[in-house]
């Protein structure tokens, strides 16, 4: 006989058990979904963060310098558009700009477009550690959902982005 996953109990299973007995009246069925993304999202933070460990970094960091390096050159945005692309508060933002500017890895230089914004800017050692960092991120994030078809991928991406952009506008 074939093994499926689907017929194997996870932890939302047994705790929709627990609510359904001591809880019967109340409808559990949001559960079934976020319970299983809040658990994702933690196993997403500690996979990331295991594959940039040995570059002394953590997921926030590589966020914003890989962000900053995808943006093409000069490798340089607005904290306001930078903070548009990450799931991240403004302070929290700007608290990792200081770390990072403190390492060395990026600079606040005066928007020339802009004589009163800043614009955040990766510094040639920003630049090579995400160029290094990179490609094993993009391997582990596939890795991820390495046992999904790309049926499966493009399937669950589009209910995501679903998800996300209609919570987005409520």
């Amino acid at each position: 006989m074939a093994y499926s996953v689907d017929e194997e109990r996870d932890f939302v299973d047994e705790a929709i058990s627990l609510w359904t007995e001591e809880v019967p009246y109340l409808d559990t069925s949001g559960k079934q979904i976020t319970g299983r993304i809040l658990r994702l999202a933690e196993a997403v933070n500690d996979r990331m963060n295991g594959v940039l460990h040995g570059h002394g970094i953590k997921y926030g960091t590589y966020a914003i310098l890989a962000t900053l390096r995808a943006s093409g050159a000069p490798y340089a945005m607005t904290p306001k558009s930078l903070q548009a692309t990450l799931v991240v508060t403004s302070g929290g933002l700007s608290n990792q700009i200081a770390r990072l500017e403190a390492k060395g890895l990026v600079t606040r230089e005066v928007d020339p477009s802009d004589g009163r914004g800043v614009l955040v800017k990766l510094t040639p050692e920003g630049c090579a550690l995400a160029d290094r960092t990179m490609p094993p991120q993009a391997q582990a994030e596939r890795d991820f959902v390495r046992m999904l078809s790309p049926e499966e991928r493009q399937q669950l991406e589009n209910l995501l982005r679903r998800v996300l952009l209609l919570n987005a506008h409520s």
